[in-house]
């Protein structure tokens, strides 16, 4: 029985991806690098993001700046306020609220930011908690979503074989198999069908709608 939903955010909740890759070349360029067509970024981009950029051709000494990051971030925000959120996402958050399952956002991005954009499409009755970074330099530094979501799990004792995580990242599905949750894997996000298949998800799907069924199903 599900009674904890955790999502990602950018591209799984919010329809972010083309401005996340324009907002990842915009950076590119600042620091001299070659930009990269939406193809080629969403099969080759990796984490910790400093690694990737500067393998673009970034100067390293000038990404230690700790305001480097900050140039992503301005970027993207200055576009996030026309996204809307992923086909389905409002479905299946009335679903959960209806059906007493948590909402959860775990994410790379800045809590802040996130918080605001919930706040701008009217989705902030439907989660309690955002777990993500505080502020810009740490997502230059790699990624704690295993960390912060093994934290939450320790203060709020819940059993996460009764949770299901969804994103469109390998990485999401990672966090599900090492935590023991079901893992649904969500396409036409920021990284290729391909890879989010390689990562050997419990579900595949490209609408976050169909979550309900698979919901309805985990409950019988």
């Amino acid at each position: 029985m599900i009674d904890l939903m955790v999502s990602d955010w950018n591209g799984t909740i919010l329809a972010d991806t083309q401005l996340a890759v324009r907002s990842t070349n915009h950076e590119i360029l600042a620091f001299g690098g070659q930009p990269l067509s939406r193809k080629k970024l969403i099969n080759g981009i990796y984490f910790p993001i400093n690694d990737f950029l500067i393998e673009q051709g970034c100067d390293p000494e000038a990404l230690k700046d700790p305001k480097s990051a900050e140039i992503f971030h301005e970027f993207y925000n200055a576009g996030s306020s026309k996204c809307r959120t992923r086909s389905g996402v409002r479905k299946v958050l009335k679903y959960n609220s209806a059906h007493s399952i948590e909402s959860l956002i775990l994410s790379n991005h800045l809590k802040p930011e996130i918080e605001t954009q919930l706040e701008r499409l009217q989705l902030v009755e439907y989660f309690k908690t955002v777990l993500a970074h505080e502020k810009a330099t740490d997502t230059s530094q790699g990624n704690n979503k295993v960390h912060r979501f093994a934290h939450y799990l320790e203060e709020t004792r819940q059993d996460p074989k009764n949770a299901l995580i969804i994103g469109d990242a390998p990485e999401d599905i990672g966090i599900g198999k090492e935590f023991g949750m079901v893992t649904v894997a969500l396409t036409d996000g920021y990284y290729p069908t391909s890879k989010l298949r390689a990562s050997n998800p419990d579900y595949l799907i490209s609408n976050v709608g169909e979550l309900v069924d698979i919901l309805e199903e985990q409950s019988q």
